[in-house]
């Protein structure tokens, strides 16, 4: 099933026009459309619907538009959410992507600078330096997601820019979960299987398992860049998907690639981060599962990530598959949903220095000291600890 985004039209005129337009009809062929139907053209041209088309594109700077949707005007007189709702969803979503910016960049740089040139290389520093190297690439990515927003969804920056920046948050979303993947597997062999582990856990495997994740998330991501154009409309340039003027619309492969992203992006990675975990706790027992500081960080930072990120693909979901009131509200609640995915990417450090060690002694260290008890490794303290034991009795 396939169905478009809803957007906020109060016209006749102008649903027909964005029925049209997504279809890949060239402005003169709807212009003798509407004189064929004895439509009146100034009322086609006029500057308040000019307004309307501005409007009528989604707050969700990284959206992508699903599927095909035939639009009537008693379908916009249905809708159930008003426009102060939307209005309100969308300054919420401002206010959100502002402390995002504001926590997620200078977060993600300290984290990025401690695990990656302060500290001693580690199968968890690389861990942690790859998730804060996605997620400050896409908290760099938020002020071209708030100038569009701001704009009235007018892209300013070309057709290049059009195809990579609202591609952004979709390869952070694979890159991290695809790293949250490998780090559940990684406990998993440590509890599960550790004689194997001690024997091939190292940097270089960890390595190429951040390059090739890194390698998926842009093969998964590659064909939501590659149908992505601008086209200009009523002096408004848009970004948006690609529609050929012969009316081929790669809408319904837009429906399908989100449920490609639902599934790979969320449900299998859901599936086995949970199911390691099970094992794990089963193997360990609930004290000893939860003892551990890596342990509390990592699941953290993992139900942080599904949290926040939940939203995304329900709101989608709704979309994609509608019940007609229930998509007009999903379209209202989109641009927060989104917002709230870009959440994810300034949370981790705080949770690496809330979850990392008693909160009585966090205030007594440096910021760069709770970063590297968080990234430490169980697994080194306990051997030193053993060792200074062999050296006390001795």
């Amino acid at each position: 099933m396939s169905c478009l985004k809803l957007f906020n039209l109060n016209s006749k005129t102008s649903f027909h026009f964005l029925w049209f337009r997504l279809k890949g009809v060239s402005g003169a062929k709807i212009a003798s459309e509407y004189r064929a139907a004895g439509e009146d053209k100034q009322n086609y041209l006029d500057s308040s619907n000019s307004s309307k088309m501005n409007q009528a594109f989604t707050d969700d700077y990284s959206s992508e538009y699903s599927g095909e949707y035939v639009w009537s005007s008693n379908e916009s007189a249905t809708d159930p959410v008003s426009s102060e709702v939307k209005e309100s969803m969308r300054k919420l979503s401002l206010v959100i992507y502002f402390l995002t910016f504001l926590l997620g960049v200078p977060g993600n740089m300290f984290v990025v600078y401690i695990a990656g040139m302060k500290m001693k290389r580690t199968v968890n520093t690389i861990w942690f330096l790859n998730l804060a190297t996605a997620d400050l690439l896409c908290c760099l990515s938020i002020p071209f997601s708030v100038a569009e927003i701001l704009l009235k969804h007018h892209w300013p920056y070309g057709s290049v820019m059009c195809k990579i920046l609202p591609s952004v948050i979709v390869i952070n979303m694979f890159a991290s979960v695809f790293t949250l993947n490998m780090i559940s597997l990684d406990r998993f062999t440590q509890v599960i299987t550790p004689v194997w582990a001690q024997n091939h856990r190292n940097l270089l495997l960890a390595r190429l398992s951040c390059a090739a994740a890194w390698v998926l998330a842009l093969v998964l991501s590659l064909p939501f860049m590659l149908l992505r154009h601008t086209f200009t409309d009523f002096n408004t340039t848009l970004c948006t998907f690609h529609a050929d003027e012969e009316g081929d619309s790669s809408l319904p492969t837009l429906g399908r690639l989100s449920v490609i992203r639902f599934v790979f992006g969320f449900l299998i990675p859901l599936i086995c981060i949970t199911t390691c975990y099970g094992f794990i706790a089963r193997k360990l027992g609930r004290s000893n599962f939860h003892s551990g500081r890596a342990f509390r960080i990592m699941l953290a930072v993992i139900v942080a990530f599904f949290l926040c990120w939940l939203p995304y693909h329900i709101v989608d979901l709704i979309i994609i598959y509608r019940e007609e009131s229930s998509s007009f509200v999903a379209s209202a609640l989109d641009p927060l949903a989104v917002s709230l995915a870009y959440v994810n990417s300034c949370l981790n450090p705080i949770l690496y220095v809330f979850m990392g060690q008693d909160f009585k002694s966090k205030v007594k260290l440096s910021l760069r000291r709770v970063f590297e008890r968080a990234f430490s490794e169980d697994g080194t303290q306990a051997s030193r600890s053993t060792q200074s034991q062999q050296m006390h009795s001795v």
